[in-house]
This record gives structure tokens, C-alpha cells and sequence, in this order.
């Protein structure tokens, strides 16, 4: 199923893991470290995101440990955990967060995506297409990743505006990441499910994976914010419940009709005649 060795993308994954839970482990015992870059609004969700992360490094962990065994399930996981590390990292990274541990973004950045890149060229992505089932629920599945185009003139307007008043809100760096990729990583896979290709199936429960997370993510922080009193607009809430309903249930359906691959049969051994 995988067509290079694993090896390096395990030392990889474990430094990845590692550098991740020691940059969210310190953002929650000393939180006062992003006071000077984040806004009020931003801080009060970043104990979320960082209990977030880290749970995301331990699924890691497990997840190569099962993909070491052969399971399929575990590979897709991992590389869409890949996928969520270097998309919320790049907001430390890019929107700079000088923190004492900004180079550990750098190298969480650096081993996501190259972790990544690595893996999802190494599937061999016709037997992959192989062990899903007739009734994988593509097209389905292409619709829940197909409406992330629906933030295209929500994003769109909001650089409207920035551009009008020569000045960007805190959240030009969403915009940028979305717009720039992962909208159109989205709408690619969506058409590639939707005509059932090798590449549509592979890409589309990595993609899934992010989804969701990014929905539980979300909710649970403004969910935090509108608790310690902080007004969260019914729409913005409305739209990370969108995240993560749809996508948890692609994921739940996706995975099911993904099916792990047969063990190897030993070979009988077959004993002379004398």
C-alpha cells in the first residue's frame, strides 16, 4: 500500500509530536507568554487550542503506532493531523508569536508539512481506491467538502472591507491560508470523490480529518468565550457548527467504508519427499 519506507516519517511524526506538546504544554501553565500578540478575544480561546494540541500530539503517536501495524484508517488519521498542525501553527509562525518557544513552531511547521508531503506520495493510490467499498458515500462525502466554497464571498467581503480601509482585520492570516489552499484543496478533492478517483478517496478523509477538528476547535473556543462573557456573533458560531457536524459525520462514514487490508498469509511450507 505504501510504495517507500515509513522510517523516516516516524522519527518525523515523534519530533513532530514531541515539539507540539511542549509548545502547547507551556502556552497552558504560562499563558501570559501570547499576551504580547494576541488580542483579549484571542487569548481566552488559546487554552483551548492548546488542550487541543495536545491531545492531537498523543493521536499522533497512536496513530503511527496503528499505521506501523498495517491499518490504513491510522495512515489517512495521521496525515490529516499533518494537515491540522501545520495550518494552526502557521498562524504562530506567519502572525508572528515571538514566544521563548517560536522556534519550536518553526520546526512544528517544517515537520508537518514535509511529514506530509512524504506520505501522501508514498501511497500507492490505486490499491489504496481498492479497499473502499461500493457504498462509500462519495458524492456525499464531495458535498460536505465542496461547501467550503460557500466561505469564498463571506472571506471575500471581509478583504473587501481591509482593503478599503487600507487596514486588515486580526483574521487576514484565516483568509489567506483558506482562500489560498485549503479552499482549493477542497474543491479539488470534492470533484476527484465526487468522480470516485483513486486521489478523491485518499485525499478526502485526510481532509476530514481537519474538517472536523477544525470544527471542535472552534466551537469549543467560542463556546469558552461566550462563558467568561465575551459576545460571540449567533452567525460565526453557526459557522464552526458547520465545521464540525458535517465533517464529523464524512469522517464517521468515510471510515467505515475504508477497509484495512487483509494480513499477509504465510506461506506453507512445503517439506521434501523422501
Amino acid at each position: 500500500m505504501i510504495r517507500t519506507s515509513l522510517r523516516p516519517y516516524y522519527v518525523l511524526g515523534s519530533l513532530l509530536a514531541l515539539s507540539l506538546a511542549m509548545a502547547s504544554a507551556l502556552g497552558l501553565m504560562q499563558p501570559a507568554i501570547y499576551r504580547p500578540f494576541m488580542g483579549d478575544a484571542l487569548l481566552i480561546g488559546l487554552p483551548v487550542q492548546d488542550a487541543v494540541s495536545l491531545v492531537v500530539a498523543l493521536g499522533l503517536i497512536a496513530a503511527m503506532v496503528a499505521a506501523a501495524r498495517g491499518s490504513l484508517r491510522a495512515l489517512v488519521i495521521w496525515a490529516g493531523l499533518l494537515v491540522y498542525c501545520a495550518y494552526y501553527d502557521a498562524f504562530y509562525v506567519f502572525d508572528p508569536a515571538y514566544t521563548p518557544v517560536y522556534p519550536l513552531y518553526l520546526a512544528i511547521l517544517g515537520l508537518a508539512v514535509y511529514s506530509l508531503a512524504g506520505l501522501l506520495a508514498g501511497v500507492d493510490r490505486a490499491r489504496f481506491a481498492a479497499q473502499v467499498d461500493a457504498r462509500m458515500p462519495a458524492r456525499w462525502i464531495a458535498v460536505v467538502l465542496g461547501m467550503a466554497l460557500l466561505f469564498i464571498p463571506i472571506w471575500g467581503s471581509k478583504i473587501a472591507a481591509g482593503i478599503a480601509a487600507q487596514q486588515p482585520d486580526e483574521a487576514h492570516l484565516v483568509y489567506t491560508l483558506d482562500l489560498a489552499l485549503m479552499i482549493p484543496a477542497m474543491a479539488f478533492t470534492a470533484v476527484q470523490v465526487w468522480r470516485r478517483q483513486p486521489v478523491g478517496y485518499l485525499f478526502s478523509g485526510v481532509l476530514l480529518v481537519k474538517a472536523a477538528l477544525s470544527g471542535i476547535l472552534l466551537t469549543a473556543g467560542s463556546l469558552r468565550q461566550m462563558a467568561l462573557g465575551v459576545a460571540v456573533p449567533g452567525a460565526e458560531l453557526g459557522m464552526y457548527l458547520f465545521l464540525a457536524v458535517p465533517g464529523l459525520l464524512g469522517l464517521a462514514f468515510y471510515l467505515r467504508h475504508l477497509h484495512e487490508p487483509e494480513p499477509a498469509r504465510p506461506r506453507p511450507h512445503h517439506h521434501a519427499i523422501r
